[in-house]
């Protein structure tokens, strides 16, 4: 069988589509599916010394699972960067995936964005701390990999770095943004209800929050067509719409009674309803929000009102999915699906009408590209848990 494809970043500069696989990064035209490039960390080489064997046969079986968990594109096309699992690194490619920069941090990437130069990588991670990463295009060792990451000295991946910000709780979303007045903010959020915004480089400037959620916050979202609003969604039963320039609440969008429609059961069965938001993407051409929840597998469709400031469901689309790459063309959007079946492609291409429609188009190069993408693994024992968003609720303790 074939391992899913857990992430995707889509190139507008040169049609590129990549594709996070386990620990590999691959890039292929999104035009002819063709693939252009693969990058895949090296295998550490054997030593003489059969102690030293030992520890290297050791280390590559506890990162066996060392899976990206976070993809992007720079905005100038120059760049694809991403984090992973296991060996807590933030990875940054050349276009033609060569390597720029590889750096290990203290605890788990759990989120990146890149500013709008394309100069910094901001990140953060588990232990709820923001770093700032400039993206230095130096000459990296050739041999280096994730592998050899516990190996970089500070001079290699560009010297210490200290946070630039921190939650008491462990960080899920982060943007960086900028107002009308060109001053750039951080806007992050946690697992304990908080979303902050942060003035940006001055970031023990805490410009505002954003108040009204119960639950973990997992997505941020702030529309291109509308760069006041902030869309954003996680573990409570509704999308939050915020004016995030002062922190105003503009309303709360039940979501729950979509995801959980009312049935003829019996009220008094037991059922278990709990909202997971994984993703929130964007359709700017058609000015539609998309929301997916892993629990019920429902992506939602929603069009944004920007003048009546008003966010209206329109449509949903069931389907398993991982990662969702918008093309910006005509509402032509890729989704990655985690399919269990060995036959099935791993990837499909959409178009979407104004109604929420999803009509799949180009078959030939989607499979294609599920011929070339991805490699087979033994069994589904090598595939890590890649719904994950629902484990950052707290249940009470009885």
């Amino acid at each position: 069988m074939k391992h899913p494809i857990q992430k995707l970043a889509y190139d507008p500069h040169s049609n590129a589509l990549y594709l996070a696989v386990s620990e590999r990064i691959q890039k292929f035209d999104s035009v002819t599916g063709d693939l252009i490039n693969e990058w895949i960390p090296p295998t550490p080489q054997e030593d003489d010394d059969p102690q030293e064997r030992k520890k290297k046969k050791t280390k590559t079986e506890d990162n066996k699972h060392n899976v990206f968990r976070t993809l992007t594109c720079s905005p100038d096309g120059q760049y694809v960067v991403g984090s992973t699992d296991e060996q807590k690194s933030l990875v940054v490619l050349r276009a033609d995936l060569s390597v720029v920069n590889i750096r290990n941090f203290p605890k788990r990437p759990s989120a990146i964005d890149i500013t709008s130069d394309s100069s910094t990588v901001l990140l953060g991670d588990k232990f709820g701390d923001v770093y700032a990463v400039p993206i230095r295009d130096i000459a990296y060792p050739p041999t280096a990999g994730l592998s050899r990451i516990s190996e970089v000295s500070e001079s290699e991946s560009g010297g210490e770095l200290d946070p630039i910000l921190g939650h008491v709780s462990m960080l899920v979303d982060l943007l960086v943004t900028e107002d009308q007045k060109g001053l750039r903010h951080i806007i992050s959020s946690d697992r304990d209800e908080h979303i902050r915004v942060t003035k940006y480089p001055e970031s023990y400037v805490i410009e505002a929050f954003c108040f009204g959620h119960e639950q973990y916050v997992s997505q941020l979202l702030i529309p291109s067509w509308s760069p006041n609003t902030l869309i954003s969604g996680g573990g409570d039963d509704f999308l939050a719409h915020w004016d995030w320039t002062t922190g105003e609440l503009l309303e709360k969008v039940d979501i729950h009674s979509i995801l959980y429609p009312k049935s003829d059961k019996d009220e008094s069965e037991e059922q278990i309803a709990e909202v997971a938001v994984s993703g929130i993407w964007q359709v700017p051409e058609l000015q539609l929000v998309l929301a997916y929840d892993e629990t019920v597998k429902l992506l939602l469709v929603f069009k944004l009102h920007k003048e009546a400031r008003q966010l209206e469901y329109v449509n949903k689309f069931s389907s398993n999915i991982l990662d969702v790459a918008v093309t910006g063309q005509d509402g032509t959007v890729w989704l990655s699906i985690h399919d269990t079946s060995d036959n099935n492609p791993l990837i499909q291409k959409y178009s979407i009408s104004e109604k929420g429609e999803f009509t799949v188009i180009d078959s030939e190069i989607t499979q294609r590209i599920f011929d070339k993408a991805s490699f087979t693994i033994a069994s589904r024992d090598d595939v890590v848990a890649l719904h994950s968003i629902a484990l950052l609720r707290k249940h009470a303790e009885h």
